[in-house]
């Protein structure tokens, strides 16, 4: 899936405007402030500069959406902060550190290591970033134990098999409910989401557990199946996160996804789903409630409301607001 968010001209994050630089300094003062980041060159004379950055806090990152008119080249530290970076338009970037990369359109760069980054005129490109510590936590939670080393990622991904698609879609789905939130706290499914993508990203990108994950994994018991369901069923208008299942249920969130597919013929994740699209059609049919789709979207934790109306009318066979619609004749009558 290519959504005009990933890759056209629609702009990512617009309501979520950070800064706007027009000089070599302001652009320098913002990246320093953010992302400890430093400009080291602006190509011709600056006149024409102007760049922008679009910001979003999710629960383990960030979302980012920058954008400039002119040449910029950019000093990126050597930290512990992993750096995803999508082309959204323009003549793409340059990525030069261990290895000389470019961000195209059918390639996103993965960097933590000290990089200098060359952003053609016109370039706008999404990034996610986050602590490598918290993309750590997530792959012990899916192997079932801590990691043996650090995760050290190869700086390609290739968008253009499945792994690779499937990331830039999970992307793309983030940039759709981060814009819907419209200044709101943000909805559970972004949090879902940031963590579908960065499970996502441990399977498209090539790192050094990346074998341990490739294993065929084990099975869960029984038991272990009725507590995940008992906590979701109990936390469903809450973020479900996979480290919470991991503990409430002893095994690895590979074993009891594998286990829950065969015995319940769905994932951990769509059964969450499913209960959520169950109070949200108790919620649309309460006569004594007065309440809109958006209302109810945001309620059930999926935050876009044009998502929401396709997953309601895929499980129940009928759009929410047609049942909005009949409740109000009834209530008329």
């Amino acid at each position: 899936m290519r959504s005009d968010q990933l890759h056209g001209n629609a702009e990512p994050l617009s309501k979520s405007r950070l800064f706007a630089a027009s000089s070599a300094e302001e652009l320098h003062a913002m990246l320093q402030a953010n992302n400890g980041a430093s400009v080291l060159q602006v190509e011709g004379d600056g006149r024409n500069l102007s760049v922008i950055g679009n910001h979003c806090f999710l629960p383990h990152g960030e979302l980012w959406f920058s954008h400039s008119t002119e040449k910029v080249t950019v000093d990126y530290p050597d930290d512990d902060i992993l750096r995803v970076r999508f082309w959204h338009s323009g003549s793409g970037a340059t990525c030069r550190g261990r290895s000389s990369l470019q961000v195209t359109q059918g390639q996103a760069i993965a960097s933590t290591a000290a990089a200098e980054v060359d952003f053609e005129a016109d370039f706008g490109q999404i990034c996610w970033r986050a602590a490598r510590e918290r993309i750590e936590q997530k792959a012990a939670a899916l192997m079932g134990r801590p990691l043996r080393t650090a995760l050290n990622f190869e700086t390609a991904i290739d968008l253009t098999g499945a792994a690779g698609s499937t990331l830039a879609s999970i992307m793309s789905c983030m940039l759709n409910v981060a814009d819907n939130a419209n200044g709101l706290p943000l909805p559970t499914a972004l949090g879902e989401l940031e963590q579908a993508f960065i499970v996502g990203l441990l399977s498209a990108v090539t790192h050094d557990n990346r074998s341990l994950l490739d294993r065929p994994a084990g099975s869960a018991a029984p038991w272990q199946l009725r507590r995940a369901e008992g906590f979701i069923e109990a936390n469903w208008d809450k973020p479900i996160r996979i480290e919470d299942l991991v503990d409430v249920t002893g095994t690895s969130a590979r074993s009891l996804f594998r286990t829950f597919k065969e015995t319940r013929g769905c994932t951990p994740l769509e059964f969450v789903r499913s209960l959520r699209l169950e109070h949200a059609r108790r919620m649309l049919e309460d006569r004594d409630k007065d309440t809109t789709v958006t209302d109810v979207a945001n309620a059930s934790g999926f935050g876009d409301p044009g998502h929401f109306a396709k997953e309601f009318q895929r499980a129940f066979g009928e759009r929410p607001s047609t049942i909005l619609a009949r409740k109000r004749v009834m209530v008329a009558a």
